[in-house]
């Protein structure tokens, strides 16, 4: 009997021991499962304690992505603040280069200025010393021309040359034309100058002629009248209209060959000393001029 009580008790208590340990823990703990082996137990977590696992995980990644984009960023900050160094270190060199330049401008103005001032001055002073030599050949021109006017021929001598001129073509000299238009003057000039270009020195002569007595250019028309004459051989009318020409034009483009050709008309006269003086004339007065290398040869060879 007390066997069997014991065999009952010993029942009951494992009964309770197995009951209790399948029953579920009221605080949401985990259960002992009946070890495969006595020394190996394992534990199993829960839902809720795998969320506050994984998120406990997901938050120390962040803290660590954190501390890895502030420490980015604080280097970041270190390199701005060593460009603002860099860039307020060109704004310093900058302005420092725009004085220079400004300086340097400012003074190759000014030297730029002086040396303007200079060649003005320069040239100011070689204008004054051209006109001056200009002036003196004019006044020379004007005593040499004035010479000729009284030395070699005069008025009348002029008239008595127009007279055997026109003698020879048995025709007076001409007073008056037809008409006194400055269109036919013009006309007539225009026939001359075809007439001299031709060569019919004759013909030229005639027209000049009439031309200066319409008083149209009588200054170029004498001295091509003279020309007509000088080509012609005639050196004496060639002079009476050289003279007329340079009295009324003193400074005239043509006026080297002018001097040229009346040296040469008295070289061909024989007044070689007169010739001598128009030579150096020319020489003198134009020494740049194809007359006065023209004038070298004669002189050498007087």
């Amino acid at each position: 009997m007390i066997r069997l009580s014991y065999i009952l008790l010993f029942t009951f208590i494992a009964f309770l021991v197995v009951a209790g340990a399948n029953e579920p823990s009221a605080f949401g703990g985990g259960e002992v499962a009946t070890p495969a082996t006595p020394t190996a137990p394992s534990y199993t977590l829960t839902t809720t304690e795998e969320d506050i696992l994984a998120n406990k995980k997901e938050i120390e990644a962040l803290k660590k992505r954190f501390f890895e984009l502030q420490t980015q960023f604080n280097s970041l900050k270190e390199r701005m603040a060593g460009l603002e160094s860099v860039v307020e270190g060109l704004d310093e060199e900058l302005n420092l280069l725009k004085k220079e330049f400004k300086k340097a401008d400012n003074n190759k103005i000014s030297q730029e200025l002086a040396l303007l001032r200079k060649d003005v001055n320069a040239t100011i002073a070689l204008q004054k010393e051209n006109f001056e030599k200009i002036r003196n050949i004019l006044k020379q021109l004007t005593s040499m021309i004035d010479k000729i006017n009284a030395s070699y021929v005069t008025k009348d001598e002029f008239q008595k040359e127009l007279k055997k001129v026109y003698g020879m073509l048995g025709k007076e000299p001409p007073i008056s034309l037809h008409t006194s238009s400055s269109v036919d003057a013009a006309k007539l000039y225009q026939m001359a100058r075809a007439a001299y270009k031709k060569g019919d020195y004759q013909k030229a002569k005639e027209l000049f002629d009439k031309v200066i007595a319409l008083h149209y250019k009588p200054a170029v028309s004498s001295f091509y009248a003279g020309e007509s004459c000088y080509y012609s051989k005639n050196y004496k009318c060639a002079l009476a209209y050289y003279k007329k020409s340079a009295s009324l034009y003193r400074n005239a483009p043509y006026t080297p060959i002018l001097l040229l050709h009346t040296a040469i008309s008295f070289e061909r006269l024989g007044e070689k000393g007169e010739a001598k003086k128009f030579f150096n004339s020319v020489i003198n007065f134009y020494p740049t001029s194809k007359a006065a290398k023209i004038a070298k040869e004669h002189l050498l060879a007087l």
